[in-house]
């Protein structure tokens, strides 16, 4: 099984890295309503801290229990639910606000989509919790709608958030998602 799988790596490395620098602590984030450059900041650290707090970062064996797989898909769970509460208590402008319910909906939905990882753990099927989420099939369309929805619009708003098309799902041409 590849170490990291191709979905789960690019989850981590934006989750790990925050504004590029690699943090171990939770950065408080600011309260009230924000400014687009104080936002955009915020956007960015949020997830600073949230690897190493949950334990995801690590690369497994390859030789991993589908027990051990599970704890670690569960890990990035709670990792994600935690971010998605961070960046769902940022105030942005009035214009971002529903890009910024996109997006969380979307990091959420992404949780729930592991769900079908870990149902294919639940049976030792390793090889196919590998190939859903090394092919990016655990992405729900849900999920892809409300990532792709989320990017267009901070995009359009000119919004300049780090790494914000480095996960799992990239912005494609094409009509917008519901």
């Amino acid at each position: 099984m590849r170490r990291p799988v191709l979905v789960l790596g690019l989850v981590i490395a934006l989750l790990a890295t925050g504004c590029s620098r690699p943090q171990t602590k939770l950065q408080e984030l600011p309260t009230g309503p924000l400014t687009k450059d104080e936002y955009v900041h915020a956007f960015e650290v949020s997830a600073a801290g949230l690897a190493p707090k949950y334990g995801v970062g690590k690369a497994l064996p390859s030789d991993a229990s589908a027990a051990d797989q599970d704890a670690h898909v569960v890990a990035l769970q709670r990792l994600l639910r935690a971010w998605a509460g961070r960046l769902a208590g940022l105030q942005p402008p009035a214009p971002a606000a529903r890009a910024q319910a996109r997006y969380v909906a979307g990091v959420r939905s992404f949780a729930a989509d592991l769900d079908r990882a870990r149902a294919a753990l639940a049976r030792d099927d390793t090889k196919g919790a590998a190939a859903l989420l090394s092919s990016g099939r655990i992405v729900s369309a849900a999920t892809r709608a409300h990532l792709i929805a989320a990017r267009r619009a901070f995009h359009r708003l000119d919004y300049d958030l780090q790494d914000l098309d480095s996960a799992p799902v990239k912005v494609s041409s094409g009509p917008d998602p519901p």
